[in-house]
């Protein structure tokens, strides 16, 4: 009876090994000479993937954790501005946020949504570039504009693929894109009105402070110039 069982075993084996040749003569070699894909090593990274999945979601609660803790640390700062400035108007702005507060003390005055840097990078032909952010820091209103007209710089023509024009040329003036008024920063930096109202909330400007038409106002009569400005 053992020989019997033995050849049985034999038997089950032979049809086993068959089963895997055809599956990587019939299946797997084809697969991978149609797709130029190696099957089992696809298989490979996507257990890898998925693993890597789970960790991020693993990791989620962590980042809420870090969320809130962003927030105290944020309300701190604030708290912060206004124990300095006991009864001085000052503007705060959060970048991260695109959020503007106009203060004096702890008294919030007025609270406008804002656009800021969108933190791209544009380079030009010859390794010249320029960086989109809104500088992090104190600043002061140093000077005031009303119907300011936008001398176009160079980066902006490079961005609409048109010829950069000698500084002097006509078709570096553009009216009416800043709005109604300006405060003017320093260094090219600005709190400025904008025609794109519709992306307020977002960070997509080129380094300037984007203020809605009545936010914009309110600053304007409110803020005078030496202003303390608080960028984080």
């Amino acid at each position: 009876m053992a020989p019997v069982r033995l050849s049985l075993v034999q038997s089950v084996g032979i049809i086993v090994l068959a089963v895997l040749v055809f599956g990587w003569a019939e299946l797997y070699l084809p697969l991978r000479e149609s797709f130029r894909v190696d099957v089992l090593q696809l298989a490979g990274h996507l257990k890898q993937a998925r693993s890597g999945i789970q960790q991020r979601l693993a990791d989620i609660p962590k980042l809420r954790g870090e969320i809130e803790v962003s927030k105290v640390s944020v309300a701190e700062l604030t708290g912060k501005f206004a124990s300095a400035f006991s009864e001085e108007l000052y503007l705060a702005i959060n970048a991260a946020a695109n959020r503007l507060y106009l203060r004096r003390g702890r008294k919030l005055i007025r609270e406008a949504v804002i656009s800021t840097g969108c933190d791209d990078t544009l380079k030009a032909d010859g390794g010249k570039k320029w960086i989109f952010d809104t500088p992090r820091g104190i600043m002061t209103v140093w000077r005031k504009k009303t119907k300011p007209v936008w001398g176009k710089p160079d980066w902006a023509f490079l961005e609409a693929g048109e010829t950069i024009p000698d500084f002097e040329s006509p078709l570096r003036r553009k009216e009416g894109v800043l709005g109604e008024y300006l405060l003017d920063l320093g260094g090219g930096v600005a709190i400025h009105g904008t025609q794109a109202t519709h992306l307020l909330g977002r960070s997509v400007t080129h380094g300037c402070i984007r203020v809605g038409k009545k936010d914009l106002k309110v600053l304007w009569d409110s803020v005078p110039v030496r202003t303390k400005v608080y960028i984080y």
